[in-house]
């Protein structure tokens, strides 16, 4: 049984329509939304085309094919916003040459008058190139890789063969008609209209997947720095002491300072001091494990939760950190900024709760900054024989 395939199209062109106008009125002139405006703006095109291919016999010839024309350059557009999310806008230029290949060979068929299942082929297999690569941008991109973009992938790689096969069953056939009840012909309708409203919908969630995931970012990451703010770092290092406790191990929290920081500030500028801020971040995301949690509390005072890991082990660890800031000097304009850290230790274990241990810790840091900074205190009374840490048990 049959069905009406203008009914289908003008479904179609309806979903377009207003996906394309929901999604520009959401965005407004957001800057960091420029992806998801092109593809508005690509699926109001392509509604306004299928309308006209709907309204098609009402048009003379040659304008009868502005419908067609129009819903491949919407396609086009809709390549360029794809490429533009995939962090792929360098390619644009050399999609822009292609799409005008396209359009005109498409031209170039109008013009001469071609029979109808010719202009099918053309029609088909320039929507089978440009779905193709649609496919071939989403799976370049430089973005975190989803369950989301894999099946809008393979909606554009089933949108392009839909296109294809319909392509050639236009070119095999003696009397092609677009409207066609065929079976093989409604099918790829069916398909194509399928396909497309899952394209629309999996492009939506994508871009929602990254807009939670820079939601996340924002409420978690200290910007400045790169590692995590406050909030974060308290509740992961709660997580990580939580584990320890259940399983017997030890665990040890460092608090640390960068040394006369309002002096930089003075001296350098506050453009310099926050350079400084960043070299601490990038020093600890290097020399830190992967369990262990750094975070920055507030101003210049950062914290590290070692799991696993004594006081006495961590103790290098901190002489790491310590002696890596004091070699990397902030060159600036006026002379080069040195950074030094003081750092402070304690234990995290049995029954000590963080807020505890990290005010043994930060006690202790302030003993380093009497005894004259850029050093290590790890225990309650100094042995000071060295620059760096004390030796002396903790009491």
């Amino acid at each position: 049984m049959g069905f009406d395939t203008k009914t289908l199209w003008m479904t179609l062109a309806i979903s377009n329509l207003v996906f394309g106008a929901l999604m520009l009125a959401h965005v407004g002139r957001a800057s960091d939304r420029s992806a998801l405006r092109i593809w508005a703006a690509a699926q109001l095109l392509k509604g306004l085309a299928i309308g006209l291919i709907i309204a098609k016999a009402a048009f003379a010839y040659p304008w009868s094919f502005a419908g067609n024309l129009l819903y491949i350059a919407g396609h086009f557009v809709e390549l360029v916003a794809f490429l533009s999310y995939a962090g792929l806008g360098r390619r644009v230029r050399g999609a822009a040459l292609l799409f005008a290949a396209l359009m005109a060979a498409y031209l170039g068929g109008v013009a001469a008058g071609a029979k109808a299942a010719h202009m099918a082929v053309l029609f088909s297999s320039c929507l089978f190139v440009l779905f193709s690569l649609n496919a071939l941008a989403l799976s370049a991109s430089r973005r975190r890789r989803s369950w989301v973009q894999a099946v809008l992938v393979a909606s554009n790689i089933l949108i392009a063969l839909t296109a294809l096969v319909r392509a050639a069953l236009a070119w095999s056939s003696q009397a092609w008609d677009p409207q066609s009840a065929a079976v093989a012909n409604q099918a790829m309708f069916v398909l194509g209209y399928v396909f497309s409203l899952c394209d629309g919908f999996c492009f939506l969630l994508l871009v929602k997947e990254d807009a939670d995931r820079s939601l996340l970012r924002l409420a978690t990451t200290d910007l400045l720095t790169g590692i995590a703010n406050r909030a974060h770092f308290l509740d992961l290092a709660e997580d990580r002491r939580r584990l320890c406790l259940r399983s017997g191990q030890p665990i040890a929290v460092m608090m640390m300072d960068v040394d006369h920081f309002k002096r930089i500030n003075d001296r350098f500028g506050h453009a310099v001091g926050d350079d400084v801020l960043r070299r601490v971040g990038g020093v600890l995301r290097e020399h830190l494990r992967d369990v262990d949690v750094c975070g920055r509390l507030g101003g210049e005072e950062f914290a590290v939760v070692l799991p696993g890991t004594t006081v006495a082990a961590a103790l290098p660890v901190a002489e790491r950190l310590r002696t890596a800031l004091a070699g990397a000097a902030v060159e600036t304009a006026n002379g080069p900024a040195t950074v030094t850290i003081s750092i402070g230790m304690a234990e995290l274990g049995g029954d000590r709760t963080l807020e505890q241990a990290m005010s043994e810790a930060d006690q202790r840091l302030y003993r380093a900054k009497a005894e004259g900074r850029d050093r290590v205190v790890a225990v309650s009374e100094t042995n000071p024989d060295r620059t760096g840490a004390s030796l002396t048990p903790a009491l």
